[in-house]
């Protein structure tokens, strides 16, 4: 049998689920630990090594922040149909002050 031929027992290695065991016993550990110690390490970690605290809050952040405004679904079409109106005579204006702003500003050398 070669090296890597199916059915070839394993020698070494890692026992089935001792992942598994050890990532259970670690984490209940680390959770027993937390909740001896944790708020003052908290501190601590906040005062010593503040740069390594702000990491750790970071971490825990969502990638992705959805931000939701539900306010213009509670409006009623007529009331969505005068904001509408209100926010195109407030580009219009803008616009026409912009093109107002440009003339006269060029020099001629």
């Amino acid at each position: 049998m070669t090296l890597f031929e199916k059915g070839r027992p394993k020698t070494g290695g890692r026992a089935r689920g001792a992942k598994n065991r050890l990532s259970h016993a670690f984490l209940t550990a680390l959770a027993e630990d937390f909740e001896q110690h944790g708020i003052e390490a908290l501190k601590i970690a906040r005062i010593e090594k503040p740069v390594e605290y702000i990491k750790v809050v970071a971490g825990l952040m969502p990638k992705e922040l959805e931000i939701l405004d539900s306010r213009l679904n509670d409006l009623s079409d007529e009331e969505l149909d005068v904001f509408i109106a209100k926010l195109r005579a407030q580009l219009r204006g803008s616009i026409t002050q912009d093109a107002g702003d440009g003339e006269g500003t060029q020099t001629h050398h």
